[in-house]
């Protein structure tokens, strides 16, 4: 049975029952048990013994009814019998064992006016043993007399001796079941007892559960008790505690209490607990508001219990409360002036800014980010399902003052151009945060310039790009590449500052590109963007007959090459035909083993023309979209 702790306290002499969720509730009172498990132990020997063949043993066999005290065979010859059950008690090693009953079922009685049935502990065995070779026995155990109904059904108490064996560690148990040796000898005691369910054992037991000293967390950090004691600071008010239970009714049934004190004031401590607790994961607390005191230090400790054991107190743990936020840093700049100066930052050089706490030995170190600042981030992701906090300083964009107060200096790259805002907060060795300080500055544009130098890109081709820095951007080392989704590349830039980059266009639906300039001075560019796509139908292009402006001319020939739609790589035809005529017929052209067709057209007049053309896959199927290759004709000259 799973228990769970009431959550129960006394206030002025009135019992008080607080419904709470998922917070911590305090508690006052003491805890209440709730019922162990219980659980039937294998029965590994049963058998008896007989008088009348003291020199051999008889084990319980099907459909076999175990005889108990005096008895007569079918010759008439008296015998007295000794019944022995002996069972392992292995499965409940660590574990506490609370008390324990023995079933035994009569099949018939001799007399049922007359009954009288000891269970008595012996030595175990590990086999049933002979009269002759009879077990010592240790103590009487049980006893039951006369009960109503005939033949009976009767319980005994064995507990005391299941908990005797468990303390000495001993695997199994042994019980002799026997008439009072007054009574053993008058065969109107006699018995038989029933093979199918005659003899039974049912162990009261729990596992106390423990509280894991290797698993105690408050505000996202891991306990400690070095001084100099940590300052946390946002959720020093999030308690948390593994606790374990090897019964698996008990898994989601833990309680865990959490005790906290002013460090040296060990009367004020206060308990909190909270219900529901998985075995092996953290159930936390949170404290409520006012329970902690700006700048106290503190220790707490935890434990757990299963609604009928409780664990040991945990070992302790220490932190200082740390709720004061430092004082608002300021930020100067030795290159980058501020825009109310009406001044251009340098095109091309990193800036240098300096942050300081002025004096505020409060301020540990100072957050950055052009733009905004992001919260102090936090998760549940821990190991056990705790709460994660990070170092203060851990973080990106965060750098430690020289000394308490003091100042720190930075080189950062701008991430855009035009008006730029940098935002600053000072950090405390708790992660608390100040207000933020703006910085604002006017940034000239650092974009590299993209050119496609294979011409318009086609789906399944090589294209080849060009970097060029920016007007102004100098010294330009390398360019940081990202081509769609990937990871970035470096492509080294030549004397001039240029790069290449090259790809084969693979996806149907088109190509990104982000580059930026990275310069020997540390300048960073920001980011210069690049795409393509493809239309969905064939490509088509001339060596003569462009789009746009009229070129060639009448009787002036010129060839057309198709290209496979975007994805298409079985396409082994084209059907095309030159001008809008909805009765016209289609010319169809092979397609080489690259997918590709190129065919040679003579115009007849001037003027402005269109080629319709489709692809042909593998199996006949025609492309669902057709290509309208628009130009104009020149004028014969």
């Amino acid at each position: 049975m799973t228990g769970i702790w009431p959550r129960r306290g006394l206030i002025g002499g009135l019992a008080l029952t607080l419904a709470v969720t998922g917070l911590a509730v305090v508690t006052t009172g003491s805890v209440a048990l709730a019922s162990p498990h219980n659980e039937t132990p294998p029965i590994v020997q049963l058998g008896w013994t007989d008088s009348a063949t003291p020199r051999k043993a008889y084990d319980a066999g099907d459909r076999a009814n175990l005889p108990l005290g005096t008895w007569q065979d079918d010759t008439g010859k008296s015998h007295t019998s000794r019944v022995y059950a002996t069972f392992d008690l292995s499965s409940f090693e660590g574990k506490k064992i609370y008390g324990g009953t023995m079933f035994i079922q009569e099949y018939s009685a001799a007399d049922c006016g007359k009954r009288a049935m000891e269970i008595w502990r012996t030595r175990a065995v590990d086999s049933t043993p002979t009269w002759r070779r009879a077990p010592q026995p240790l103590t009487k155990v049980a006893e039951s007399g006369d009960v109503q109904f005939c033949p009976a059904h009767l319980t005994f108490d064995v507990g005391a001796a299941l908990r005797d064996a468990a303390a000495k560690k001993q695997r199994r148990v042994t019980f002799e079941i026997r008439v009072p040796e007054q009574y053993e000898s008058d065969a109107s005691y006699g018995r038989h007892i029933y093979w199918s369910r005659g003899v039974n054992l049912t162990v009261q037991y729990n596992s106390p559960p423990k509280i894991d000293n290797t698993h105690l967390y408050n505000g996202g950090f891991a306990c400690t008790q070095l001084r100099p004691y940590p300052k946390i600071g946002g959720f020093a008010h999030r308690l948390q505690a593994v606790g374990t239970d090897a019964d698996p009714a008990d898994e989601f049934g833990l309680t865990t209490e959490y005790a906290i004190w002013p460090r040296g004031d060990a009367a004020a401590r206060t308990v909190f607990t909270r219900d529901g607790g998985r075995s092996g994961r953290v159930n936390g607390v949170t404290l409520p508001e006012g329970t902690l005191v700006d700048g106290v230090t503190y220790g707490w400790q935890a434990r757990v219990g299963d609604g009928a054991e409780v664990s040991a107190w945990s070992k302790k743990c220490f932190f200082t409360y740390d709720a004061t936020r430092p004082s608002t840093p300021t930020v100067t700049s030795a290159n980058y002036p501020p825009s109310g100066s009406a001044a251009w930052a340098p095109v091309g050089e990193p800036a240098v800014f300096t942050f300081s706490g002025n004096g505020d030995r409060d301020v540990a170190g100072f957050e950055y980010s052009w733009n905004d600042l992001g919260a102090t981030g936090c998760s549940e992701g821990g190991a056990v399902g705790q709460l994660v906090c990070r170092d203060p300083f851990s973080y990106p964009n965060r750098v430690r003052a020289d000394v308490p107060g003091g100042s720190a200096t930075i080189i950062l790259s701008p991430n855009g151009s035009g008006p730029q805002r940098l935002t600053v907060r000072a950090v405390d060795l708790a992660g608390n945060v100040s207000p933020t300080t703006e910085y604002q500055v006017r940034v000239p544009s650092s974009t590299p310039e993209v050119l496609v130098e294979s011409g318009e890109p086609e789906w399944g081709q090589e294209v080849r790009l060009k970097f060029v820095p920016a007007d102004g951007i100098t010294g330009v080392q390398h360019y940081e590449v990202i081509l769609d989704s990937g990871q970035p590349e470096t492509r080294q830039a030549a004397a001039d500052g240029t790069a290449e980059f090259s790809f084969v266009a693979t996806n149907p639906g088109g190509h990104r590109l982000t580059v930026r300039s990275h310069s020997g001075n540390g300048f960073v560019s920001e980011d210069g963007r690049w795409f393509t796509y493809f239309d969905p139908w064939p490509g088509v292009r001339s060596d003569i007959y462009l789009p746009g402006q009229p070129t060639g001319g009448v009787g002036v020939e010129g060839t057309f090459t198709f290209s496979p739609p975007p994805g298409w790589t079985d396409t082994v035809a084209y059907r095309y035909v030159f001008g809008f005529d909805p009765e016209a017929v289609y010319t169809e052209v092979a397609a080489g083993v690259d997918g590709r067709a190129t065919i040679t057209w003579t115009p007849t007049v001037s003027g402005f023309t269109e080629l319709i053309v489709y692809a042909v896959r593998a199996n006949g199927t025609v492309s669902e979209y057709s290509n309208w290759y628009s130009f104009a004709v020149a004028a014969t000259s």
